[in-house]
């Protein structure tokens, strides 16, 4: 399937809203920074909203803006999903995005997989870019662990190969959740690049927050983005 195609498809569900249901949106702020170079930092604010159109077919939409300090620009993302339920925990999905930073913009589409339940979260996805007419990759993996009361565990892995960034991000999550949603987060890990001007391996830090709500409690994917995988610009 190609870039057309995906934009095709996810488009044509999202422009009939009236037939839709909101299940679940999601609320996120987070800020991150390299431990070496605190400087080198990302402040983002984003959210996501899901609409099913039946039992087995939904759209997921996604907005993100992020100030990059380093740089002092400011970034957007934006991106649809067109999904299909296989049963009540687990979607599969294809995405279209789009990454805009001083008027340059990376495309980027693919397929995604997730399953929730009141216990864990997991999610995959594969993924191609396209900018200035130069293709390139990306990939991902996460998931959530519910542990004792309120406290979840999680990680996660990203990686992007295009034209200026090859990049992989490896991190441990950890998050404390309030019965209406609401959940402080925090993560701990490194990116492993010798392009976005590190130099090898190069430890960062991220805290944030984030309000699930909707009758699931959030959505079924996380947001999508190539700016994602620094965690400081």
């Amino acid at each position: 399937m190609n870039r057309l195609s995906v934009l095709a498809f996810v488009a044509a569900l999202a422009a009939t809203p009236a037939l839709a249901e909101m299940t679940g949106a999601s609320l996120d702020f987070g800020h991150s920074f390299f431990t070496e170079d605190s400087g080198i930092a990302k402040t983002s604010l984003g959210g996501s909203a899901e609409f099913a159109f039946s039992p087995m077919i939904g759209v997921q939409g996604d907005l993100g803006l992020a100030k990059l300090r380093e740089i002092d620009d400011t970034a957007t993302a934006f991106a649809l999903h067109g999904l299909f339920y296989v049963n009540q925990q687990t979607a599969l999905g294809v995405f279209y995005g789009v990454d805009d930073l001083d008027g340059d913009n990376v495309d980027f589409y693919g397929f995604e997989v997730g399953q929730r339940s009141d216990t864990f979260e997991v999610e995959a996805y594969v993924g191609r870019t396209e900018s200035s007419g130069l293709t390139g990759s990306m990939m991902g993996v996460e998931g959530r662990l519910q542990t004792m009361g309120s406290f979840g565990v999680g990680g996660k892995v990203q990686h992007v190969d295009m034209e200026g960034i090859d990049a992989t991000r490896f991190g441990v999550t950890g998050d404390y959740s309030l019965p209406n949603g609401f959940a402080l987060t925090a993560e701990l890990g490194a990116v492993n690049s010798d392009d976005l001007g590190l130099d090898g391996t190069e430890p960062y830090i991220g805290i944030g927050a984030r309000f699930d709500f909707g009758m699931n409690r959030g959505t079924s994917f996380s947001r999508r983005s190539i700016l994602g995988v620094a965690p400081g610009l």
